[in-house]
């Protein structure tokens, strides 16, 4: 292995090892219903390839989440095919998820794969999106496996 690949497996570990042992709520971003869900982006504009905040204006709750919209026309969207929209494993760090950790992601680092709305969190040397981009086929069957094993271990 590389210094370079070492150091990226040494610190996803590290990250695993801190955050894996809680046991998280649903989502990440599950706050009181007052918080905006996703730090207020726009789902539906992820499928546009965009990352992009809503606004007041255009809120909406769903499922016990605030959640923003850049228009009317974003909001509708949504709301006539939530499960388009919402993110794969409940809006965890996908990549975290390889490896059976519960790691908040940021919500600007995305990916869509399969249809599926994917995040991952980034860190001092960390991205987890590059990671993912190493094998994404191999880390989706990993992270669909680890998902499911850790909702039913609750």
């Amino acid at each position: 292995m590389t210094k370079m690949k070492t150091l990226t497996f040494v610190l996803l570990i590290a990250v695993c090892w801190t955050v894996g042992a809680q046991n998280p709520p649903p989502h990440p971003y599950a706050s009181p219903e007052t918080a905006v869900a996703f730090d207020g982006y726009d789902l539906t504009s992820y499928f546009a390839g965009k990352t992009e905040k809503g606004t007041q204006a255009f809120e909406t709750k769903y499922d016990g989440l605030t959640l923003r919209f850049v228009s009317e026309a974003n909001q509708k969207a949504f709301l006539s095919n939530p499960d388009k929209y919402l993110p794969a494993y409940g809006g965890w760090c996908a990549i975290a998820l390889t490896q059976g950790s519960w790691v908040e992601p940021n919500f600007a680092h995305f990916k869509i794969q399969e249809g599926k709305l994917l995040f991952f969190e980034v860190r001092a040397f960390f991205n987890g999106k590059t990671a993912w981009e190493k094998d994404p086929d191999i880390n989706m069957i990993m992270a669909d496996r680890k998902y499911q094993e850790m909702l039913a271990a609750e």
